[in-house]
């Protein structure tokens, strides 16, 4: 979805979308290591705002989205509920220097070709960079067993041995020597 800032009228426009996957998957990396889906149209709601020098769109997207555990990798639901405050500055107005160091309250700002804002890939980006850094199914997630692949989640792990291969079984065997410190 396009819109020309020039129809934006001087009250704002308001965006009141359901955005489904096959409008995400343009966007998305090939290699996509969240391996995202939409479980159901994103709820998108956007109040575009036109002022002399910029654009400022503010609103939320919130949705049920399907990703990767980062240690199981088990799909399991993640609740996307991201506010949206972005500013966007034409081109003309960017710094002219090649490297330009930005200040924490400049990160909400973008530039964009001063007529035209592309609105879904604005609205990916939100989505992407909602997206936690390490995606856990839960906080007591096992992951995967590193010699025999089982989702220790499921099931007890079939290597021949288990913990006493491991390289951390000389810990484990410092760990009962030392003294109960639990009582104090």
């Amino acid at each position: 979805m396009r819109i020309r800032v020039d129809e934006i009228p001087e009250a704002g426009r308001t965006l009141n979308l359901h955005w489904d996957h096959s409008r995400l998957v343009p966007y998305m990396p090939e290699d996509d290591p969240f391996e995202l889906k939409l479980l159901k149209p994103i709820q998108v709601e956007l109040e575009i705002q036109r002022h002399p020098d910029h654009v400022r769109i503010v609103g939320e997207v919130k949705g049920n989205l399907q990703i990767s555990c980062h240690r199981c990798l088990s799909p399991f639901e993640w609740q996307l509920n991201e506010p949206v405050d972005v500013f966007l500055i034409p081109e003309a107005q960017s710094p002219q220097e090649e490297e330009t160091e930005l200040e924490l309250e400049e990160l909400d700002y973008d530039f964009f070709d001063g007529e035209v804002i592309e609105i879904d890939q604005l609205i990916a980006e939100q989505i992407f960079l909602a997206l936690p850094f390490k995606a856990l199914c839960g906080e007591s997630c096992r992951g995967l067993c590193p010699r025999c692949g089982v989702n220790l989640n499921e099931e007890p792990c079939r290597c021949a041995g288990g913990a006493e291969k491991s390289p951390f079984a000389s810990l484990l065997r410092l760990k009962e020597r030392l003294p109960d410190v639990a009582g104090e």
